[in-house]
């Protein structure tokens, strides 16, 4: 009967001990994964604005960006282990209300890539963007400003297509946009939004006398007049 009781005890010591010593190595695992801190998680920027954002990792890490409309919607971060403030972008032209930012472990000294973690931006003010406008055209009349892929077309009341152009930010690169209203700076102008206002208007010079006919005097970038 002795030798009975002490084998459960035995058992039970045995059982106990195991469990201590589960519970340093769970913990453990938990510090290696719990390795960003961020000032604020949820934080709220008007479209076109930044903001900085305090962070600390420690461990070198990258990032990439949810849903989003803009080019312009980035981050600046030095992607180092360590703290920093880095720069929340919202793009002028920024469509989607709730854009995630993503992070992730980067670095040699811990196996995983699965470490994870994000912030959100709500999006406010939003510039409404619009597929087509009606227009002012020659004689009176009313045309059709309408988007067409990365190219916006100017269009006649009989909605023939008379002229087009597109954005470039240099070296041929054709930017994205949005296509807002008609603005006037003592001419018309065709009021877009794009990722950043070093956009300038790309068109022809027989589409550029066309525009000029019809009233046109060039593109408005993000509230940035420029002629054709």
């Amino acid at each position: 009967m002795l030798k009975r009781v002490e084998r459960y005890i035995g058992i039970l010591f045995a059982f106990v001990l195991a469990i201590m010593l589960l519970i340093p190595a769970k913990v453990e695992a938990y510090s290696d994964v719990d390795c960003f801190d961020f000032g604020d998680t949820v934080i709220s920027i008007n479209a076109g604005e930044s903001k900085k954002v305090w962070f600390r990792s420690d461990y070198n890490y990258t990032y990439f960006v949810g849903d989003h409309s803009s080019a312009g919607t980035y981050i600046d971060c030095t992607y180092k282990a360590g703290s920093e403030y880095f720069t929340v972008h919202i793009g002028p032209d920024e469509t989607v209300k709730n854009v995630f930012f993503h992070f992730y472990v980067n670095d040699a000294r811990l196996e995983s890539g699965d470490v994870h973690d994000c912030i959100e931006v709500y999006v406010q003010n939003i510039v409404p963007q619009y597929q087509s406008i009606p227009v002012g055209i020659a004689g009176g009349k009313t045309g059709t400003l309408m988007k067409q892929g990365n190219v916006a077309m100017l269009y006649n009341d009989q909605g023939i297509a008379m002229a087009s152009f597109s954005i470039s930010s240099g070296n041929g690169n054709m930017g994205t946009f949005g296509i807002t209203s008609v603005v006037n700076n003592g001419s018309n102008y065709f009021a877009i939004v794009a990722p950043s206002t070093i956009y300038y208007p790309k068109i022809s010079e027989s589409d550029k006398a066309v525009m000029i006919a019809n009233g046109y005097a060039g593109i408005c970038v993000n509230g940035i007049y420029k002629n054709w």
